[in-house]
């Protein structure tokens, strides 16, 4: 960013022609913002050349190439910096694209899972228990008349327990304990028609 501390308009000067190229690099420089930089290394010169180390009018030539080098140099080293943050900039923004798409993948397994899990709890259980009771809630089983033999089976008594119990008391109390006789709770009441047994739910 050029170096906006004095933007006062720039002073006329003569300067000899062998300085020509030098001054204008140093103007180039100084529109590229590297105006403290550019000073810095002219007074490191220009103080290298009043201590007598060099010397100006013999060694005219060298000290333009002497400035330009340094210059140069001190270009190539702001540019490798800025393009060192830039390569970083661009590393750290490829790196944060990559964790976005593995969050946004790990946020679409999660959601896959999630629904597997959904659709098995809904699913019906498959046994023989759910059948069963799948069948007994849908359609009541319904019991047909039974022989005397065969009621004696199913409440675990002989036939002729049966008989005794429905001729020594009324139908009603017969009917109570053949109920509490029965697996199912079923009551049954004869009938002297058809003789047969027949359920009561």
């Amino acid at each position: 960013m050029p170096d906006t501390s004095n933007d006062k308009p720039s002073e006329m000067i003569r300067v000899p022609t062998p300085l020509i190229p030098a001054v204008r690099e140093l103007s180039r420089l100084h529109r590229q913002g590297l105006t403290n930089e550019v000073l810095h290394s002219l007074d490191d010169l220009i103080a290298a050349l009043d201590n007598g180390r060099g010397s100006p009018h013999n060694h005219l030539s060298q000290n333009i190439s002497t400035i330009c080098s340094r210059l140069d140099n001190l270009e190539l080293r702001l540019s490798g910096d800025i393009s060192s943050d830039a390569s970083s900039n661009q590393h750290l923004a490829d790196l944060e694209q990559k964790i976005d798409s593995i969050n946004n993948r790990l946020a679409q397994f999660a959601e896959v899972i999630m629904q597997l899990q959904s659709n098995i709890n809904n699913q019906p259980r498959r046994g023989k228990s759910y059948y069963g009771n799948s069948y007994n809630q849908g359609q009541p089983v319904k019991f047909q008349p039974i022989t005397e033999e065969s009621l004696a089976s199913r409440l675990g008594v002989t036939p002729e327990t049966i008989r005794k119990e429905r001729e020594s008391q009324p139908a009603p109390l017969f009917f109570a304990w053949s109920k509490r006789k029965d697996t199912s709770g079923i009551g049954w009441e004869f009938n002297q028609k058809t003789g047969l047994y027949h359920p009561i739910t």
